[in-house]
């Protein structure tokens, strides 16, 4: 059946901008049939009107597209033979029985190691009762803090760039409002604070100060005067994977292996694809830089940030200063694009998960652990509230003679 897989069409993908053509190429290949298996046993198909067939649908869904069996201590097996007939007694119209079936739901999920996992539901009396692990297990960090306050960054800027600097909001969608800030401090070190990534959609638009910021932020790492870069990615939530290569190929001459990720090949939870290189790939007519990066993490350095941290880091010249970050950087996409990660169970529960492992260079899976800092600076709430910010003085002095 592999052989007759690998002879149909190769399906689209959407979205995977960090990855090189054997990937393009391969993963379709490798899942094309599983598609076919998926059309009759999706959960999104499943009759939500009682709870014995919601429980199996959101069982079989996890069984099949979730992407971390291997390095997950869930035993999903267990749970099946645990939860499947106390499901069975619960009565869909039952508000108490509702709210316990969501009890249950979480319990079972709590401890897994996707940091994009989340489970929400659609029902108006479980509004409050969504769970994201990852959040969770944050809160259980020994370093747990509040992120910055509201007005943080702005204060920042006002106090440690030189005058003037740029400043730019703009909202792509509803899930990026973009808040972007660059300047110089020195006159000769490039600061770039942003707090999502949708980098591309900012530049192409029609927003004069968004694409002024930006203009000067690239035109700055191709300038030879420019001593070094310190990127601010700290209460950064991730955003577009297009990005990856639209900034961070702006640092490099030639391809970049930062990585490698892996997918699920088949509907058996232990069934997944080779490791594929992740590669950065160059920008047209950028060049190495080689002069000194420094990229500032914290704890709320998620996804996206987590991705280009660790692009970067895989050149010679960069430092990470700050806190371990938070640990979510497989890929998300629509369960459309892989055959994996997120899906629905009916109208009942909308299940977000990674639809692809990532590992580092390093062959370290970072997942639900976060990536260090080279430079551990730990956040000092008492300096952050008079605006003192130990972890970009530290960055600074890295620039000193």
């Amino acid at each position: 059946m592999r052989k007759k897989c690998v002879t149909q069409r190769i399906s689209k993908f959407r979205g995977i901008y960090f990855l090189n053509v054997l990937l393009i190429v391969l993963v379709p290949m490798l899942i094309s049939c599983r598609k076919k298996l998926d059309e009759q046993m999706s959960p999104s198909n499943v009759s939500d009107d009682n709870f014995k067939t919601i429980f199996d649908g959101f069982w079989n869904g996890m069984n099949r597209n979730y992407v971390m069996w291997d390095i997950d201590t869930t035993r999903w097996d267990n749970i099946y033979s645990i939860f499947s007939p106390v499901f069975s007694k619960l009565q869909i119209k039952n508000r108490a029985d509702r709210l316990l079936a969501a009890h249950y739901l979480r319990q079972m999920t709590r401890g897994l190691r996707d940091g994009h996992y989340s489970l929400q539901f659609n029902d108006p009396v479980l509004k409050d009762s969504s769970i994201i692990p990852a959040d969770i297990r944050l809160k259980l960090r020994p370093d747990y803090h509040l992120s910055y306050q509201s007005d943080y960054f702005d204060q920042i800027a006002k106090r440690y760039l030189d005058k003037p600097y740029y400043d730019a909001d703009y909202n792509t969608d509803l899930q990026h409002p973009l808040r972007y800030k660059a300047g110089t401090i020195r006159q000769n070190i490039l600061y770039f604070r942003l707090n999502s990534f949708s980098i591309f959609r900012a530049f192409n638009s029609e927003n004069g100060r968004m694409t002024a910021l930006l203009d000067f932020v690239f035109r700055s790492i191709k300038d030879h005067n420019t001593k070094g870069v310190i990127l601010d990615l700290r209460d950064n939530n991730g955003g577009d994977l297009q990005d990856l290569n639209f900034f961070a190929g702006r640092f490099i001459a030639r391809p970049l292996q930062y990585g490698s990720s892996r997918y699920k090949s088949s509907n058996n939870p232990f069934d997944y694809t080779l490791w594929m290189p992740a590669i950065i790939t160059p920008m047209p007519e950028s060049q190495e830089f080689k002069n000194k990066i420094v990229v500032l993490v914290n704890m709320y350095s998620i996804s996206m940030s987590e991705l280009i941290t660790m692009a970067l880091k895989a050149l010679p010249n960069t430092t990470v200063i700050g806190e371990r970050t938070y640990g979510a950087n497989g890929l998300l996409t629509a369960e459309a694009d892989l055959n994996g990660g997120s899906f629905n169970v009916g109208d009942f529960a909308v299940i977000k998960a990674a639809s692809a492992m990532f590992k580092y260079k390093d062959d370290h899976v970072y997942e639900g652990v976060g990536f260090p800092a080279d430079i551990q600076v730990p956040y000092d709430e008492s300096m952050a509230l008079i605006y003192t910010d130990r972890q970009l003085e530290k960055a600074i002095s890295l620039f000193e003679p």
